[in-house]
């Protein structure tokens, strides 16, 4: 490697450190929240509000459709204005009751008191809007304040849960102290935007925009799979299960953002030499080296997670270190799968990418809840890794099979 090109190299690994770092940091601070809480609960009381969490996380991810992936890759690569992808996002805000609606109603139903559901409902509509924001802040490149936020929330999301422990029952304090968490940062965050004078797209054109974003919201989907998970453990197993499930899901939570890390760095990095051939091919092999080398975090949190988690979350939750130890896997392979689909998205291969992690997400449904119902919670975490598998060989065949050649041709498949 050429002195130059290590020098892009370790600014490459910077980038995606600087995000990972603040996002890990973040997801501690939510762990921590959660360990808190936990304490103070019984597993199946735990497994109540993790698949509440879950539910709205993962509606959240819907919700958005990959927007927020695609328009910091496309903003990054000079191919749309910042000020249009606000409008996007402010059109996008017009549909939230489509996100509201469903999690609030999921969540009065699951929680026993009305009143944690509904808190719990509005957690995905927080979330949405939190790394909405987040993302609109690294658009400017911003950098320091979308941290600082972030940091922020999290830190009085957690301050809120302990104080709250005192007075309440510990589901309703982790429930405030989440909704805390996430608001907050994205009240920071748009107080630092500033209001959107600009007005909004129409939906017409969200709804062209959302025709080449969706794979990167499948994308999305992959990296927090183990949370779209937590209900079918639930469902299969009961909500015990759930809450040993989730509390091996929620000390996993900093190493599966180190994946998203990647993307959010990634999608632009690529962009910006994909009408340079020889120059992406060398963008594509340091994307692939620095995948490898994230995933190595995983496969070490797998071999000391069955000592530590226990001592973690308490007696109640020991068999949540070997749930811990099969998940870290699929996180590692989690990993190496954002790298390669980002490869093939900027060479324009979205729909072949957003169909393969979507069966592969449906497979993992499908074996998380039957191997639940046979065996757990630590069987149920098998079917996160099967679902990596698959989508890691999907993947990695259409990278180095004969079309390997990387080309982009916007809005075609390669």
């Amino acid at each position: 490697m050429t002195g130059a090109g290590l020098r892009t190299g370790k600014v490459l690994v910077g980038r995606i450190g600087s995000v990972a770092g603040s996002l890990v940091v973040g997801q501690i601070l939510v762990g921590l929240t959660y360990v808190a809480a936990a304490r103070q609960m019984e597993p199946a009381e735990l497994g109540l509000v993790a698949t509440c969490y879950a539910i709205a996380t993962v509606a959240s991810t819907i919700f958005d459709v990959g927007l927020t992936g695609y328009t910091i890759r496309e903003v990054g690569g000079g191919d749309l204005t910042f000020l249009r992808a606000r409008q996007l996002v402010t059109a996008k805000r017009r549909l939230v009751p489509l996100l509201v609606v469903p999690t609030v109603t999921a969540s009065l139903l699951i929680m026993r008191q009305p009143i944690d559901g509904l808190v719990l409902g509005v957690v995905g509509w927080a979330v949405w809007e939190a790394q909405t924001a987040n993302a609109l802040l690294r658009m400017q490149e911003k950098f320091a304040r979308a941290v600082s936020a972030q940091l922020i929330g999290r830190a009085v999301g957690l301050a809120v849960v302990l104080g709250l422990l005192v007075v309440l029952p510990a589901q309703r304090a982790l429930a405030i102290g989440l909704v805390t968490s996430f608001a907050l940062e994205a009240a920071i965050d748009y107080s630092i935007l500033r209001r959107n004078r600009h007005g909004a797209s129409s939906q017409a054109d969200l709804l062209s925009v959302h025709k080449r974003s969706y794979s990167f919201g499948i994308v999305s989907l992959a990296g927090i799979g183990q949370q779209l998970d937590t209900p079918a453990v639930t469902l299969g197993a009961g909500p015990g299960a759930g809450g040993i499930y989730a509390g091996a899901g929620r000390l996993l939570g900093p190493l599966l953002f180190l994946s998203w890390s990647m993307a959010l760095v990634g999608a632009p990095w690529l962009a910006r030499a994909r009408n340079d051939p020889a120059e992406l091919r060398r963008e594509e092999r340091r994307i692939g080296l620095t995948a490898l080398g994230l995933c190595l975090g995983p496969l070490v949190a797998a071999a000391v997670g069955p000592t530590i988690i226990p001592w973690i979350l308490g007696d109640q939750f020991a068999m949540s270190g070997t749930t811990f130890a099969v998940l870290a896997i699929g996180a590692a392979l989690s990993t190496l799968n954002q790298g390669l689909a980002l490869v093939l998205q900027n060479r324009g291969a979205e729909h072949f990418v957003g169909v393969t992690i979507t069966v592969g997400l449906v497979t993992g449904l499908v074996v998380t809840y039957v191997a639940a119902v046979l065996g757990g919670a630590v069987w149920a975490a098998v079917g996160f890794v099967v679902s990596q598998i698959y989508i890691l060989t999907r993947l990695a065949i259409r990278v180095f099979g004969p079309s390997r050649v990387p080309r982009h041709v916007e809005g075609t498949e390669e």
